[in-house]
């Protein structure tokens, strides 16, 4: 009953704080185009750019796609799962770290039944700092859905002293959200071909970020 009261509440200062924001939105034409067919993609980002890009995944749920989060089954999870729900998110609920297979299953079957985008953090839970695990590449290859990476930046921007250097933007900062190219994996599920895949989108999300910063 608590969260029935505190998400709408919390998810009203957000947006609040998002009115104060200038946000600029580069490249992101052929994933409108995908989420206007109603075609599902993964949208990757580093861990640490989850804030500023809520605003953007936000917007994309506005214009039909159905962008579903991973969200821990805990108590505090539930406060975050209603949080997404007033956004216009969807959640699976689960652990990548605890029950990783498991989660990327829920995940995968709201892809291929309701036609889910699922936000996959490459880094997270935990790191190590941007460097990218194997989740959102096998999630790719079972489900056939484009693999879509973005980066985030903020001017000015507040690091939290987490693993991830969590960025926050306070107020009346610039936001700059760069969205990739989709791009699909091969069907190959070698050891090598995954590493090379894992490689290659640990660059691409490098790039952008080079990008999103100047």
């Amino acid at each position: 009953m608590a969260n029935a009261v505190l998400a709408p509440v919390a998810v009203l200062l957000i947006r609040l704080v998002w009115t104060t924001h200038r946000i600029r939105v580069v490249d992101g034409d052929e994933l409108r185009s995908l989420v206007g067919d109603g075609r599902p993609v993964i949208l990757t980002c580093w861990h640490e750019g989850i804030f500023v890009l809520a605003w953007y995944l936000q917007r994309l749920a506005t214009m039909g796609a159905k962008v579903t989060y991973l969200i821990s089954p805990s108590r505090d999870g539930d406060l975050a799962a209603r949080m997404v729900e007033v956004l216009g998110g969807r959640s699976v609920r689960g652990s990548a770290t605890r029950s990783g297979v498991k989660a990327m299953r829920g995940l995968y079957r709201a892809i291929s039944r309701d036609g889910a985008s699922p936000v996959v953090l490459p880094d997270g839970p935990t790191g190590p700092r941007r460097e990218c695990k194997a989740g959102a590449l096998l999630l790719a290859q079972l489900s056939g859905a484009h693999i879509v990476p973005i980066a985030c930046a903020a001017t000015p921007g507040w690091r939290l002293r987490t693993w991830d250097r969590m960025l926050v933007p306070p107020p009346f900062a610039r936001l700059r959200i760069v969205v990739g190219t989709p791009y699909r994996l091969g069907k190959g599920t070698d050891e090598e071909h995954l590493e090379r895949a894992r490689i290659d989108l640990e660059r691409r999300l490098e790039v952008l970020e080079t990008g999103a910063s100047s």
